[in-house]
Order: structure tokens, then C-alpha cells, then sequence
């Protein structure tokens, strides 16, 4: 991934830009086991990966502050830094080299700060968490915490405009997606003291949280698990289909064709599911990226860092 490259294609010029978008890139790329670097930035052209890698680095140090620490110290932390970022935005600029590169994105592009503010409430909500009683708490939660993301996602590769028509649908489509990592991490949450299944689905199957926090699978389970990736494979196509139509934006199909793969594995993992999160083969991830990779950029695959 030649970041050079990517400021030339995205008119970056002036050199502190230059020297903060780079930045930004190298502490993201590498987060979250390489995602970042696999699969957000080689996904998308090269005019947008360097704001792809200001937001996403912003994202990965918030996140940081509100996960980690004791409680009361998460909160001061992270408020400190989210009213940073929304100062840097405000002013248009900043000596941190992240958040000057995060204002100069969400200027440059036109993004409503308000998408920055929802998803800062949801990680601030994540702090505190007790608990989903309904569904409906966890899709409103969901719509702040990937809905809005996914809206400034649509933004860097459409327009805002476009986006803005299309916000519902691309909020419900990143719920939907929240919802699929919620059943992909049940075990790492659980362990962490963390469950988001609402309780009223764990009721409506006869599932005790105690027995899925102590690590035991049973039948009800089985069928709980079932039917939380029922609502996601219902839905996700008909959205991936309208979405793609309405923006032209494949980049969508893919991460539809993605969440099927992982959903699939959330339902062979059976009662391994409470003790790891579900890893696909490789192969078959790459079958999925691979072809969207190469259409993005002709020869992307021989780039790397600079």
C-alpha cells in the first residue's frame, strides 16, 4: 500500500497533510488483526484511502479509550478525547497529527459531524452497558454505533448527497452487521462480562444468560442462535440489493457476501461459539475479496506500505 501514492490520487499536497494522513495509515493499518489493511483500505479507491485511514485511526484511539481502564477512567478519557476530535473538526485543524487529519476529512468532505457525534455515544453507551432488554434497544444502539459509520462509508465512496437519500437503508445495513459481529464475539463478550442478546429473545427460548455466561450449549441455544442470524440473512440481501442499485457502490455486495460466510460459521460453531469467535478459511475469505480487490485497483495486490 503506497500512501504516496493514495495523497497524489486524493490531491494531497501540502506536506503536514501528507505527513498526518501517513500517520494515521500506519497506526491503523495494523489494528484490529489487519483488517483495516486487508479489507477497508484495499476495498476502496485510492483517492479515499487516506481518509479511510484518518476516520478509522480516530475510530481505533476512541474505541481504545472507551474500552480499556476502570470504569470511571474510561469515561473522563474518552470524553476528553471525543471533545478533541470535535474541537479539531470545529477549528479545522489541530497539532495532533490524527485529528488534523480527521478535520481536514470531514471538511473536505462535506460529512455532517453528526454522524462522528452518534457514533461517540454509542462507544460512550458501551461504557456503562447493562444490557439489551428489547431487540429494538440493541438496532437503535447498533444504528449509532455501525449505522453511522456505514452512512460516512457511503459518503467517501458515492457523495453525501447520495448518502443522505440512502441513510436509512444504510443504517439498517450496518445494524445489521453489528448484529452479525454481536454473534460472532457471544464468547469473547460473554467473558468479558459482556452479553448483548436481548433478554427477552433468551426468554422467548428458554436460554438462562447464566448458562451461556458458564459456557453451556444446549438445545435452546442452538435455536436462539438460529433465529438472531435468521433476522440478519432475511433482511441483508434485500437491503444489499437496493443499496447497490440506488448508489452503485459493489463494495456493499461484498461485505453482504462476507457477513453470509461468517454467519455460516456461526451456525456449524455450535457450543464452540461461547468459547471462540468463529474463523472462516482464508481461502474462503480471499474468494470473497480477492475479485474486488483487483477491480479496485489494477496491481493492488503488489503494493505495500510506504
Amino acid at each position: 500500500m503506497l500512501v504516496r501514492r493514495w495523497l497524489d490520487a486524493a490531491g494531497i499536497s501540502d506536506p503536514v497533510l501528507r505527513h498526518c494522513y501517513t500517520t494515521c495509515v500506519r497506526e491503523a493499518a495494523d489494528r484490529d488483526g489487519g483488517h483495516l489493511r486487508w479489507w477497508g483500505l484495499r476495498a476502496v479507491p485510492a483517492p479515499v484511502r487516506p481518509h479511510v485511514g484518518a476516520l478509522a485511526a480516530m475510530a481505533f484511539t476512541a474505541d481504545d479509550y472507551s474500552d480499556t481502564g476502570p470504569v470511571a477512567q474510561r469515561r473522563c478519557r474518552f470524553d476528553a478525547y471525543t471533545d478533541a476530535v470535535l474541537s479539531a473538526i470545529a477549528a479545522g485543524h489541530a497539532t495532533d497529527p490524527v485529528l488534523h487529519a480527521t478535520a481536514h476529512t470531514v471538511r473536505t468532505l462535506g460529512l455532517p459531524v453528526s454522524l462522528c457525534e452518534e457514533a461517540f455515544a454509542a462507544m460512550r453507551e458501551d461504557i456503562d452497558f447493562s444490557g439489551f432488554t428489547t431487540y429494538e434497544e440493541l438496532q437503535r444502539w447498533s444504528a449509532k454505533s455501525t449505522g453511522s459509520p456505514m452512512v460516512v462509508m457511503a459518503s467517501l465512496m458515492t457523495d453525501p448527497d447520495t448518502a443522505r437519500r440512502m441513510e436509512p437503508a444504510l443504517r439498517e445495513f450496518g445494524e445489521l452487521f453489528q448484529f452479525m459481529d454481536v454473534l460472532c464475539d457471544l464468547g469473547e463478550d460473554l467473558r468479558d462480562g459482556r452479553l448483548y442478546l436481548p433478554l427477552e429473545d433468551l426468554n422467548r427460548f428458554g436460554v438462562r444468560a447464566e448458562d451461556l455466561r458458564a459456557g453451556r450449549w444446549t438445545a435452546a441455544a442452538a435455536e436462539l442462535i438460529a433465529f438472531e442470524t435468521a433476522r440478519i440473512t432475511h433482511r441483508l440481501p434485500i437491503l444489499s440489493t437496493e443499496l447497490q442499485r440506488r448508489t452503485g457502490v459493489s463494495f456493499i455486495g461484498v461485505l453482504e457476501k462476507h457477513c453470509h460466510l461468517l454467519l455460516g460459521e456461526v451456525l456449524a460453531a455450535g457450543p464452540a461459539l461461547l468459547d471462540r469467535s468463529p474463523r472462516p478459511r482464508f481461502a474462503d475469505v480471499l474468494d470473497i475479496w480477492l475479485p474486488h480487490w483487483r477491480n479496485t485497483i489494477p496491481g493492488d495486490h503488489q503494493e505495500g506500505l510506504s
